[in-house]
């Protein structure tokens, strides 16, 4: 039995009876004594609370997302009306913080929110990135504040975008036209002649580059590897020739040859042998781009008065006409999963982008800009494709991501 006494709160006095047993003369005598202590009284159980947090939802780890592409970051917060209205974004890779995606985001609607990522076209690869979220919770004595973060719970993967070659035109000491690249680490000059060197292509493992050039006196075709180096010719005729191509499988190249009197379609490997002539007609055809599957090739020809969209078979049989408009119709580009072709038109009056399912159906205006023509459309790529036969026994310069 307890009984409260006068000491302090934390004590309490508990009575204890204490019994006394005595034997005297043959008689057994039995006596009680209470006596009292003063023991610390028991801490209750502690209370739990529960404090406000902020949990990354997405991406939780294992995600692939490649590097110039827009990725959706998402969170929920609890108890979201003891933060602030913002919060920041940060990207950590190796345990520490690689950059700042955004900062003074909107908490969202009712504590969950989104944001949607740009990444960086030439942004680093890495297989060890995480997201970090910062919340501001508010105190009591506000404007102090305290941080509430989470992280992913699992790193997450950023693929490189690749590279991108291009044409610059240099007009001192003297006028001249040079293929560049530009990637994660900046810009590198791969030619450097006096002649013009143009119209650059990507074989779809990214190791090659094949390009028109003029150094020889007229157009030609070239090769050369990614870094520059290795340049072979593979074309040599009086005629122009350009506008090379890769085939997916990356074993051959589809140009424009004028070898016959007017532009044609022709093929060749990429050793430059094995010459195919793909189109006979009296007026031009030109601008051949490999269906993804590599079955066949679309290209623009002249051959009914005006300049269409056809496709043919990838050795030449069975070319039928796309588009059938009194304006030109140019430029064709696959989809990578090859079911739309996209393509340059001036039906309304100045050049615009298009699209069409690749059997010509549902063509749609997908640009509108004025006065202001659009023109040379292209499709995100697929992943890049392993060719079958390189150019050179040699390792690639820059193995596909898979």
């Amino acid at each position: 039995m307890k009984k409260r006494t006068g000491v302090t709160p934390d004590f309490y006095a508990k009575r204890k009876s204490l019994v006394l047993i005595v034997l005297l003369g043959g008689l057994v005598v039995a006596t009680t004594w209470t006596v009292f202590s003063l023991d610390r009284r028991p801490s209750p159980a502690p209370t739990l609370l529960l404090a406000p947090s902020v949990a990354v939802t997405s991406p939780n780890g294992g995600e692939v997302w490649a590097a110039g592409s827009r990725q959706t970051i998402s969170w929920c917060v609890d108890r979201p009306e003891q933060f602030t209205e913002d919060l920041r974004i940060e990207l950590l890779a190796d345990g520490g913080v690689h950059s700042t995606i955004a900062g003074g985001v909107p908490l969202g609607s009712y504590g969950r929110g989104t944001y949607d990522w740009e990444i960086p076209l030439f942004h680093p690869s890495g297989s060890n990135f995480r997201i970090r979220i910062t919340a501001f919770r508010r105190l009591s004595d506000y404007p102090w504040y305290a941080e509430v973060v989470d992280e992913s719970n699992a790193p997450f993967t950023i693929t490189d975008s690749g590279k991108i070659a291009f044409v610059r035109s240099i007009y001192e000491p003297a006028s001249n036209t040079d293929i560049y690249v530009i990637d994660t680490s900046g810009q590198r000059r791969l030619t450097t002649n006096p002649r013009q060197d143009v119209d650059p292509a990507w074989s779809a493992d990214w190791s090659m580059i094949a390009f028109t050039s003029y150094r020889d006196g007229n157009p030609e075709i070239y090769v050369m590897r990614a870094d520059g180096t290795n340049k072979r010719r593979l074309t040599n005729d009086p005629a122009a020739d350009a506008h090379p191509t890769w085939s997916p499988d990356g074993t051959r190249l589809a140009f424009c040859s004028e070898r016959d009197g007017n532009r044609e379609i022709y093929t060749m490997n990429i050793h430059g042998a094995a010459l195919e002539n793909l189109t006979h007609d009296s007026r031009s055809d030109w601008d051949p781009v490999w269906s993804p599957d590599g079955a066949m090739i679309a290209f623009v020809s002249g051959r009914d008065a005006n300049y269409e969209i056809y496709v043919m078979n990838a050795d030449g049989t069975y070319p039928r006409r796309l588009t059938t408009n009194p304006a030109f119709d140019i430029e064709p580009a696959w989809s990578p999963d090859g079911a739309k072709i996209a393509f340059a038109s001036k039906r309304d009056g100045n050049y615009e982008i298009y699209v069409m399912n690749s059997d010509a159906s549902c063509k749609t205006n997908l640009t509108n800009s004025g006065s202001t023509p659009d023109w040379d459309p292209s499709w995100t790529p697929a992943r890049p494709y392993r060719m079958k036969h390189p150019l050179t026994p040699v390792p690639l310069l820059v193995p596909p991501r898979s």
